[in-house]
């Protein structure tokens, strides 16, 4: 035999009648299953003419036969194991061959991502649509917040369209090298490589320093491109990828539907409590002239019905919040489905003079606001109606980001909710309090 053989793995030796050639089966065994390697090793001896194996038989050593009878005992697993590539096969390739392969095991195909304008195209290919599509952050400040002064007043004058987009769990970097390029690639494979030099993707800047969890600002501003792939990145609102997990908005930053959030009511978690808290909302606000007044005097054309309009389409929903691991209190969010036709700046301050109200009900006590350091703002999205914990798109079957909160971790879903802001070691409450381009401030 040929020294070239190592017996250690030898299973089996093929003689050809035709080219003495020995051919070794070698066996790598893995976690899942037997991938082949095969390797020639020739014979010394030359025949001088060929004849039928079965009048020239070959002496076969004790050894050789117990390795076939080895061989033997396994075939079943050698016969399913898939055949390796030549790539793999070849000593030089420096490959080793692929660990884990078993047909039996279903492996789920990544998507394709297409330019269609279909959010739902970029989760696993195995998810199924949530009615009405993707849920709105509900941003409760301003897209500007802490955005470097030089750049509010640079980044207004670029010429074309353009729109926001910020990642999920998104926060302020000095070095935002590796998001930028995430996005860009995103973008480009959304609205198609023939505009990959024109499209500008700005990062923002700091004005200061704040000492908090997930600081902004984080929001890159999309420019250098057609109107048309403008609205098509909007339209999307949410894109959740392989490469990247982010968020377009408009340029001119719609109105959030959140107003504020109730706590402290008795009420019991259900639906006919929803719409009691509705009627004393809307009674409390319509009582207050100046919540009305306040839509009439700011608004760009005049609208009689503009204020009954807006507290008539206010309704609230329950949330249920974790005190502790196997006790949770109700609090209710209140939303606007038909904002007033404020900007942004004064619809935070129609919100205000709503927050200052005092909500009571004759049988379940009063109402308190949730605000300033407790107010709800979730790292993932950045809504303001809900806590980190409760965030509803990781909760989204195929979603390619970050997943949802185990129920055991009730610290980030709970009302002590101060640690949503700031960081561990905070050096100053450096969280403005103005409003106008920058917006309010955190919880404000």
């Amino acid at each position: 035999m040929s020294q070239n053989c190592n017996y250690d793995t030898l299973l089996f030796l093929e003689y050809q009648n035709t080219t003495s050639t020995v051919v070794c089966l070698l066996i790598e065994r893995n976690t899942q299953n037997y991938e082949l390697a095969a390797k020639t090793c020739a014979n010394n001896h030359t025949p001088t003419h060929a004849t039928p194996w079965r009048h020239n038989p070959v002496p076969i050593s004790t050894k050789e036969r117990r390795l076939s009878y080895r061989l033997k005992r396994r075939q079943k697993a050698i016969m399913s194991s898939p055949n390796l590539s030549e790539e793999e096969e070849s000593p030089s390739s420096g490959k080793h061959p692929t660990v884990g392969r078993n047909e039996g095991v279903t492996i789920p195909t990544p998507p394709t991502i297409t330019s269609q304008v279909n959010p739902w195209q970029y989760l696993q290919s195995a998810s199924n649509e949530t009615i009405g599509g993707f849920p709105t952050p509900q941003l409760g400040q301003s897209v500007w917040y802490n955005i470097a002064q030089t750049l509010r007043e640079k980044w207004p004058q670029k010429d074309g369209p353009k729109a926001w987009v910020h990642t999920f769990r998104a926060q302020h970097k000095e070095n935002a090298q590796a998001t930028v390029a995430k996005l860009q690639s995103l973008i480009l494979r959304i609205i198609g490589e023939e505009v990959t030099d024109s499209l500008l993707i700005s990062t923002p800047t700091a004005e200061e320093e704040l000492y908090e969890w997930f600081p902004p600002p984080y929001h890159f501003l999309v420019s250098g491109i057609p109107q048309n792939t403008i609205t098509r990145l909007t339209d999307m609102g949410t894109c959740s990828s392989p490469e990247a997990t982010c968020f377009f908005v408009l340029y001119n930053q719609p109105l959030p539907r959140y107003i504020c959030t109730l706590e402290h009511f008795t009420f019991p978690d259900a639906e006919t409590s929803n719409l009691a808290i509705t009627d004393i909302v809307k009674r409390t606000i319509s009582a207050d002239h100046s919540v009305s007044e306040f839509i009439h005097k700011n608004i760009p054309s005049p609208d009689a019905e503009a204020a009954l309009k807006a507290i008539n389409s206010i309704r609230v929903s329950s949330l249920n919040i974790s005190v502790a691991r196997n006790t949770t209190h109700t609090v209710w969010n209140v939303h606007v489905d038909s904002p007033p036709n404020l900007s942004l700046k004064d619809y935070f301050e129609w919100t205000s003079r709503i927050r200052n109200l005092l909500f009571i009900s004759e049988d379940y006590g009063s109402a308190t606001i949730r605000s300033e350091e407790h107010q709800f703002m979730c790292f993932g999205c950045k809504s303001f109606d809900h806590p980190t914990g409760l965030c509803p798109f990781p909760r989204i079957q195929g979603w390619f980001g970050p997943t949802a909160s185990t129920s055991d971790d009730s610290s980030k879903a709970s009302l002590n909710s101060c640690a949503n802001h700031s960081a561990p070691s905070s050096k100053s409450n450096a969280s403005p309090q103005g409003r106008g381009n920058g917006g309010r401030g955190r919880g404000r």
